[in-house]
């Protein structure tokens, strides 16, 4: 089990280091499809374009690797994905078999997050794997266009080679009309960005002359302010000329309240001394009175234990008086009682003579029993009261012995009182002298801090002088400051607004200038468009006489030999259409390079113009119908006569 977990471990730490070594390749290769996209786009401008130079193949063919790189790279990628996916299902599995505990939980936990990590990854590998094959399907394409070029004599001979390449020329025909809508659009959007920045700077404009405006106020008023901070400044150098004065005499009467104030001192420190001595004279006294109190107490104490004493004693003499006396009647009952014993004795030997008295036998012994029980009882309770005379003697040794002690304190605390009373005598003369020295001590504390006092509030004054000349110098110094921020700032302004009016001159003379480009295109889309509409019409009369001719050549199935005649001129109808097809292409790519150029481009003509390829894919898309019925009728005669096809 413990091996198990190991391994487990072992793999989900091995899953966590492949997945980040997968997530920084997925950044490299993001980077890379980014790259190959703008190949892409610049290989699509080569397409579309007819002139095929030693640049232009290049470029092909850097594409073309790229792309190929990227397909293999993303390959790579989901098959080590797909080994990353089972090696976390193992774990998973062995998580299931072992079942519950803290260290499952925490790998449950990483599993999780390594699944999650991996959905991710999965998705970022199905983007890049999307866009390499939307890539190749672009080479692919492009590499059947150029195939079509170089064999168009050979490959009209094979109707299934004439069809995919009929179909790639479809998807090219419907690329280019996509791309020539996108450069329409971002000519649109490039125009209405430029006016959205005219409109922008304009706002600026005016934006920039209220600022200017309001600055010029600000700089008016701070000019004002200026003048009366000047004005309030020198009424400060005067007040504070005199104020030094006042504050130089202030400071003598300072130093002679500085002496006083040292003399004061040191009579306080004297006084403290005394306070102190008499204060541990006091203490003295007081620790010798709480000795006296409880020596008092103490006392009470003994003599309420003596008085308890001597009612005990008078208690346990009542009780040995009574002890005594019971006992000697105690002891008169078991001597009468002893007496009696031996009567009965005397009797029961007398009785047991005669037998015939059997009845007074056993009364005798009923009585007997009775004797000795209350014998019995006697003696118990005379040992009874002997162990409480015992205990009365015991504690009347016990009180004589307290009763000694106690009268030896009662002396020593006849003593203590005599000593207590010369004590307080003492400590009222103490508090005497305390009193008067604590009254001359708060007198000296009172004059102290008066001249605290005073000393205080000259300092406040002169405190508050120095503030009020630091605060002038300060609003000097910022007024200087922002009189100078706003030469600066005023200075800032006028060159954003002189740059800003070029750059205003600039935007309208562009727009202008676009203005101009814009009539121009729309012009060149109105005669490409004329163009594009007479081909149409061309088409249109064309495919008409290919109906026709099938027409008749269906009419003339039976005869074998002129079917080849029209099969021929078919094919060769079929190659006119071609070569107007391909005027039409180029015609269109004219146009778009006149876009292209341009940049601009109006909404009318744009509709004109994607009305007109509409027409073309329709009119192709009849050709195509053409062509395949032109197809089926060459395979009905090639069923017929394969010799006629080998000299077609």
């Amino acid at each position: 089990m413990s091996i198990e977990l190991e391994n487990a471990g072992g793999i989900l730490t091995r899953v966590e280091l492949d997945s980040a070594c997968i997530a920084e390749k997925l950044v490299n290769l993001s980077m890379l499809m980014m790259h190959v996209a703008t190949k892409e786009t610049d290989f699509e401008a080569l397409a579309t374009s007819g002139d095929i130079l030693a640049d232009s193949v290049e470029r092909a063919f850097e594409f073309d690797f790229l792309s190929e790189i990227l397909d293999a790279e993303s390959m790579e990628l989901d098959r080590f994905l797909i080994s990353i996916q089972t090696n976390i299902d193992e774990v998973g599995e062995i998580i299931l078999s072992n079942g519950a505990g803290e260290t499952l939980m925490t790998m449950e936990e990483k599993l999780h997050d390594s699944q999650e990590s991996l959905k991710q990854l999965q998705d970022q590998v199905s983007k890049i794997r999307a866009q390499s094959t939307k890539f190749r399907r672009t080479v692919s394409c492009f590499h059947g266009v150029e195939n079509w070029d170089a064999d168009r004599g050979s490959n009209f001979l094979e109707d299934d080679q004439l069809s995919s390449m009929k179909s790639k020329i479809k998807l090219q025909t419907a690329e280019q009309q996509r791309h020539f809508l996108r450069m329409l659009e971002k000519s649109l959007a490039r125009e209405m960005d430029l006016e959205k920045k005219l409109t922008e700077s304009r706002q600026l404009e005016e934006e920039l002359k209220d600022r200017v405006h309001s600055m010029e106020q600000e700089i008016f008023f701070k000019e004002e302010e200026m003048m009366d901070i000047c004005e309030k400044w020198f009424g400060a150098e005067n007040a504070a000329e005199v104020l030094m004065g006042i504050s130089k005499e202030l400071l003598l009467r300072l130093q002679i309240f500085q002496l006083n104030l040292n003399g004061s001192i040191q009579r306080e420190e004297e006084l403290r001394t005394k306070l102190e001595n008499s204060t541990d004279q006091l203490e003295a006294k007081e620790i010798a009175l709480q000795k006296f109190d409880c020596s008092s107490t103490k006392l009470n104490l003994l003599v309420a234990q003596t008085d308890n004493l001597k009612a005990s004693l008078s208690e346990a003499e009542n009780n040995s008086v009574l002890a005594n006396s019971e006992v000697f009647t105690l002891r008169e009952k078991v001597t009468s009682l002893e007496n009696q014993l031996r009567e009965s004795d005397f009797q029961l030997s007398s009785v047991k003579v005669s037998a015939d008295e059997t009845d007074q036998d056993n009364a005798l012994c009923s009585e007997i029993n009775e004797m000795e029980d209350v014998i019995d009882d006697v003696k118990g309770k005379l040992s009874r009261a002997e162990s409480r005379a015992d205990n009365a003697e015991a504690k009347l040794k016990l009180l004589e012995e307290t009763n000694m002690k106690l009268n030896e304190e009662l002396d020593h605390l006849k003593d203590t009182n005599e000593k207590v009373d010369s004590l307080e005598r003492q400590l009222r003369e103490s508090d005497l002298r305390l009193q008067h020295a604590v009254a001359s001590v708060e007198a000296n504390q009172e004059k102290q801090d008066m001249l605290f006092a005073t000393i205080r509030d000259m300092e406040h004054l002169i405190e508050g002088l120095k503030s009020k000349v630091s605060k002038a110098e300060s609003r000097e110094e910022s007024a200087e400051d922002k009189c100078i921020i706003l030469s600066e700032t005023n200075a800032d302004l006028n060159e954003e607004l002189s740059f800003l009016r070029g750059r205003l001159k600039y935007l309208e003379a562009s727009l202008n200038q676009a203005e101009e480009t814009k009539m121009a295109t729309a012009k060149d889309i109105g005669f490409q468009t004329k163009v594009i509409t007479d081909l149409v019409m061309r088409l249109a009369i064309e495919r008409e006489r290919l109906h026709k001719q099938l027409r008749e050549a269906e009419r003339l199935k039976s005869h074998t030999g002129s079917q080849t005649h029209h099969l021929l001129h078919i094919a060769l109808l079929a190659l006119q259409n071609q070569t107007l097809v391909v005027k039409l292409q180029q015609t269109g790519k004219d146009a778009v390079g006149d876009i292209k150029y341009h940049n601009k481009g109006s909404g009318e003509d744009l509709a004109k113009f994607s009305a007109t390829i509409s027409e073309v894919d329709k009119a192709q898309k009849s050709g195509t119908v053409s062509e395949t019925e032109v197809a089926h009728a060459d395979s009905i005669s090639e069923l017929e006569s394969p010799q006629k096809l080998l000299l077609w």
